[in-house]
């Protein structure tokens, strides 16, 4: 019974910190999805990602047009490379709340 009572919490411990060391990460393999809010509220770029630059992305739109975008740690980000076809939810200042890859 005592083995079983400290695998258990072995387990639990492990599980426990690997789920926060996933939250911690913003780039991690969970896609980021806007809210509602979002969705409603926000302009929204959808293009090729051209450059990364720090908190600075550039989006390509169809009609050949750059768009400069900010992001910070406040912003959902789905791991993106230069070449992927995106769509940021952007606020009236420029900033990106969320960035997700678009099929």
């Amino acid at each position: 019974m005592r083995h079983l009572l400290l695998s258990l919490s072995l387990v639990g411990a492990v599980a426990c910190w690997s789920g926060a060391a996933h939250a911690a990460n913003p780039m991690s393999d969970k896609e980021a999805s806007p809210t509602l809010g979002e969705r409603l509220t926000k302009d929204t770029v959808s293009g090729t990602l051209m450059k990364m630059e720090g908190e600075y992305y550039w989006i390509k739109d169809n009609d050949g047009k750059e768009t400069r975008i900010h992001v910070d740690k406040s912003s959902k980000i789905d791991k993106v490379v230069v070449g992927d076809h995106v769509k940021a939810y952007v606020t009236d200042r420029g900033h990106t709340t969320t960035l997700q890859r678009a099929d």
